[in-house]
């Protein structure tokens, strides 16, 4: 069993490196599209910061996974949370653009930079929901794995 754990998390981590360098390339690639060319070039700007910052966070991600003490089920999880929640947040970035309407779960930006056609677009606040909700998944899954891999004698009271 011990082997096909090392496997999957072989696997798994070789996966999260790639998808996340992809993502921070997606990223720069998106932060070259002109303004002309959507409705709201505010959602490429959030874009480009949303999936360059994930694809870093997933890179680390991805050096932590051999430090991850889970389940095959837990690790397998754990890649398609953090894959969701961090494709999905640049998603709702490009969305947004494209509509040219936006979410009120932004409200700030919703403020300094009004969308054209309103604040209440369901694909965008379906996104942004999905990624909060499987970002936290993987990241307690992260803290879950990591907290299991101490050491003896580590964390008790002295």
């Amino acid at each position: 069993m011990t082997a096909e754990l090392d496997h999957l998390k072989s696997n798994i981590r070789r996966w999260t490196l790639v998808l996340g360098v992809l993502q921070i390339t997606v990223g720069c690639g998106i932060g070259l599209i002109p303004p002309s060319a959507v409705a709201w070039f505010r959602g490429i700007v959030m874009a480009h910061i949303e999936f360059t910052a994930n694809g870093v966070l997933m890179v680390v991600f991805g050096l932590l996974v051999r430090e991850l003490r889970l389940s095959p089920t837990a690790l397998k999880v754990w890649f398609g949370t953090l894959q969701v929640g961090t494709w999905s947040n640049g998603a709702a970035g490009v969305a947004a653009a494209f509509i040219g309407a936006t979410s009120q779960l932004m409200p700030t930006l919703n403020e300094k930079f009004p969308p054209p056609h309103g604040t209440d677009n369901p694909i965008v606040s379906g996104s942004l929901t999905l990624c909060a909700v499987t970002i936290l998944m993987a990241l307690l899954l992260t803290l879950y794995g990591l907290w299991r891999d101490r050491g003896p004698g580590e964390g008790s009271a002295t």
